[in-house]
């Protein structure tokens, strides 16, 4: 039997609405990755070039930290992952 998971960084709420709509409605199981050092909302202000976000979009070496981690990603067949699209591409979250 395949195994499925949704996976997703949310900063407002939006995205994790959507994954948890997309894991009901396919089985799969949910992960919520998270930053080890959480984003405030100054930190996602992406008209303040000198906000974290906007910092770590002009890095492209930039890998922050993650704070939780799936356990065994090998017993997944299928994994969607959500995030949030952010003013220049997407969060480095998710390239850590």
């Amino acid at each position: 039997m395949s195994k499925t998971l949704v996976a997703f960084f949310s900063a407002s709420g939006v995205t994790a609405k959507l994954a948890k709509s997309l894991a009901q409605v396919t089985g799969a199981d949910l992960h919520e990755i998270q930053p080890a050092e959480p984003y405030s909302s100054a930190d996602l202000d992406w008209t303040n070039k000198k906000s974290r976000s906007s910092v770590e979009m002009n890095d492209p070496s930039y890998r922050p930290a993650i704070g939780n981690q799936v356990a065994d990603m090998e017993q997944y067949d299928t994994v969607f992952v959500g995030f949030p699209k952010m003013e220049y591409g997407f969060n480095c979250v998710l390239c850590a």
